[in-house]
């Protein structure tokens, strides 16, 4: 393989002294050109017998080994599951809208303070409880009234519209600034408010029985009796001691508290004998009806020292 190589480098500086050039080449002695290719066929080893002439024949390649055919078959296809189609879509329907029964809600049952005189009695407006109900009424200071409220009395609803009346202070909220009142009716609704213990607005005026808890009253004539200017007349309260405890006649009395004064005579009386526990007494008064046309209304009340007892109201109608 060396020996062709130097072959060929000798052939081609051969070719490249022969060949010409642009401008003037300097010329190469013979001698020089024949030492130069003794030493390189020297080194080669002298110049390999190569027949120029002779017709090259191809090496045939050797031949590619032959297949022998796998005795393993391949697997045999595996088929694509059958198509299952989707069931059929049923679309929704929303279900057709209900109507809705409209609630009206009740107003809230509500307390106003219509009038107040001083240490004395309180004039309220109640409103919007149930029909029917026994309402109670509880009367304190404004600062202590869950430990120092008072039951003064209870009243009817009625047919659940509002409902006025006047209530008597109790002696806890004597000369007190401010007091609060609070209705509880029986079927559960609550109002409450509060007022300032002094004599303002309308004078109470009692044109509602108020029952307290310690007496049951009746009140002839009945409240709204219709009376000729300047009748005389009784005003009689029938009073039924629920207290629990008797009425002694040494500590109770009976006075006037508010309203138009239609007593003949005195402003206060002694209770003229005990009364024991569920027993009945009657208390009367001589009074004079007003000259005037109009309505008028008094009240008296049991009393047991500054404490209320019981209301004892009057209301006649002058014609």
């Amino acid at each position: 393989m060396r020996s062709k190589k130097i072959f060929i480098s000798v052939m081609v500086m051969m070719v490249l002294a022969t060949c010409s050039t642009p401008g003037p080449i300097p010329a190469v002695p013979q001698e020089e050109i024949k030492q130069a290719l003794d030493v390189i066929l020297t080194q080669a080893g002298g110049i390999p017998d190569v027949d120029f002439g002779k017709e090259l024949t191809a090496t045939p390649s050797p031949g590619l080994p032959t297949l022998v055919p796998s005795q393993t078959l391949l697997p045999s296809a595996t088929p694509f599951p059958t198509y299952t189609p989707y069931p059929t879509y049923t679309p929704f329907v929303f279900p057709a809208a209900t109507s809705t029964a409209v609630v009206t809600l009740k107003p809230k049952a509500s307390i106003t303070i219509l009038g107040v005189e001083e240490n004395t009695a309180v004039t309220v407006e109640a409103d919007n409880f149930l029909p029917e109900q026994v309402i109670k009424i509880r009367i304190g200071p404004y600062a202590t009234f869950s430990e120092n409220n008072v039951e003064v009395g209870t009243i009817n609803s009625g047919q659940g519209g509002p409902i006025k009346f006047a209530a008597l202070l109790p002696a806890v909220v004597k000369d007190v600034e401010k007091v609060t009142i609070r209705l509880d009716g029986s079927a559960g609704e609550v109002a409450y408010t509060y007022f300032t213990n002094a004599t303002s607005g309308t004078v109470p005026t009692f044109t509602t029985t108020v029952t307290s808890s310690i007496c049951q009253v009746s009140v002839s004539p009945k409240l709204g009796s219709v009376l000729e200017p300047g009748d005389d007349f009784d005003a009689a309260w029938t009073v039924k001691n629920t207290s629990g405890k008797a009425w002694e006649v040494t500590a109770i009395d009976y006075k006037y508290m508010t309203g138009t004064e239609m007593q003949k005579y005195a402003k206060a009386y002694d209770l003229k004998e005990t009364v024991p526990p569920g027993a009945t007494v009657t208390l009367r008064v001589d009074m004079t009806a007003p000259t005037d046309p109009g309505t008028y209304t008094t009240n008296w009340a049991l009393v047991q020292g500054t404490t209320v007892l019981c209301s004892l109201p009057v209301k006649v109608v002058v014609k």
